[in-house]
């Protein structure tokens, strides 16, 4: 591998890595602060998607809630299973909000950044930026080493 491939190789996966766990943990940052926050509002189920692939599903909760200063506001969240089969299109749900950013919502207890998922992200990232920063600062050497010629006889 060229010298040039591999430091494009390297600086690609530190750049992804650094770049994904800095979303990762400001989504986390962002949720957290949603739920200290605690701003509540009365929301309505407007509509349920469900996506299914062959190594995974999403579900898909659509609803439509009012902040407290009278802003209409239409948001969607991956949700469980569980809640996802639970509730109906017309059904009410409490849901949190950022008073800053009403988009940046979810149900309550549900759709929000775990600890535990940002710290798997981590563990994943980490190690994956290292390598990249690893094959991005590595010297490069000779392709082969050199032989010694004077072990080899001379002619006379």
């Amino acid at each position: 591998m060229s010298l040039i491939a591999a430091r494009v190789l390297g600086a690609s996966f530190a750049a992804v890595g650094l770049t994904v766990l800095v979303m990762t943990w400001g989504m986390y940052r962002r949720d957290s602060r949603i739920v200290d926050a605690d701003v509540h509002a009365q929301g309505t189920v407007f509509k349920k998607e469900f996506h299914a692939y062959s190594d995974d599903s999403d579900y898909v909760l659509h609803y439509t809630f009012t902040t407290h200063e009278g802003t209409p506001v239409k948001n969607r969240r991956n949700v469980s299973s569980g809640l996802w089969k639970r509730l109906r299109v017309g059904d009410r749900i409490q849901v949190l909000y950022s008073r800053e950013e009403p988009r940046w919502s979810f149900p309550e207890g549900h759709g929000l950044m775990s600890l535990g998922l940002a710290l798997f992200f981590t563990a994943v990232l980490v190690p994956l930026s290292l390598l990249g920063l690893l094959i991005l600062l590595a010297r490069a050497g000779p392709a082969s080493p050199a032989v010694d010629s004077a072990s080899a006889p001379t002619p006379s």
